[in-house]
């Protein structure tokens, strides 16, 4: 009875987590709608932040193919979206795993879920607003060479931002990731059991998504990312009595 009792008990949790993963989906997809209506005025908007000297008539900034402008529409909907979703997420996998958890487990989940999902949407927000007009007005500042026409190519100067945008996105998934199987105890000798796989797939993903801007790049990205990620997912130190180990391995059916 205890046996079946427990094969329920999973079977409701797998449920529940696909539950979840149902209603972010349905979120996702109704903030691609929402961001979709404001995509083009915010492109144009962030273009305008850029202190780049685009002449009078902005001769000299231009979208060389009517399919760049839709990809950069794309691009910035889906980012948004991403973004927008990772606090709602974080709430909801906090309700799905806190009863789970001890409290020392739960002070981390709370930690690792606000790192990622709140100050990495405020971080990505300074880049765009703050980070890259700072870097285009230092480069202009170091000189600009005086007998060559300068020309902008839109889409590339926005693929910057949104390369380092899917950095960071990626950086928080992983590091989420590499936590949860820590809390939730998937650990051998000290390290996640799905380590490697995380690993791959996080870095497989930088490297087949990152804008052509970035070749050159991808491979040290990718590293550094994942290995940024598992270090501050190390730092998570659960302190588990072990009596209530022995308690529930010398639990007899």
């Amino acid at each position: 009875m205890i046996e079946l009792d427990e094969t329920s008990t999973i079977n409701e949790h797998i449920t529940d987590l696909l539950r979840l993963a149902r209603i972010s989906a349905i979120i996702f997809c109704i903030l691609c709608v929402f961001w979709s209506f404001f995509a083009g005025t915010l492109v144009s908007t962030w273009l305008q932040m850029i202190p780049i000297q685009t002449g009078p008539n902005n001769e000299n900034l231009a979208v060389y193919a009517p399919f760049d402008w839709i990809r950069m529409r794309w691009d910035i909907v889906i980012m948004l979206s991403m973004v927008s979703l990772l606090p709602i997420f974080s709430i909801q996998f906090y309700r799905f795993s806190r009863h789970g958890l001890y409290a020392a487990e739960r002070g981390w989940l709370v930690a690792v879920l606000a790192i990622s999902t709140t100050i990495v949407p405020i971080v990505i927000l300074a880049i765009w607003t703050i980070g890259l007009p700072a870097i285009f007005d230092l480069g202009f500042k170091l000189g600009v060479p005086g007998t060559v026409g300068i020309r902008y190519d839109a889409r590339a100067l926005f693929s910057l931002a949104i390369g380092l945008s899917w950095i960071l996105v990626i950086w928080s998934v992983t590091l989420v990731a590499l936590t949860m199987t820590r809390v939730f105890g998937l650990v051998s000798n000290g390290k996640s059991r799905f380590r490697n796989r995380i690993f791959a797939i996080s870095a497989g993903i930088l490297i087949l998504s990152l804008p052509v801007e970035y070749d050159g790049l991808r491979l040290l990205i990718s590293i550094s990312v994942v290995i940024v990620a598992d270090y501050f997912s190390r730092l998570v130190q659960i302190p588990i009595s072990h009596g209530a180990h022995s308690s529930l391995n010398d639990a007899s059916p």
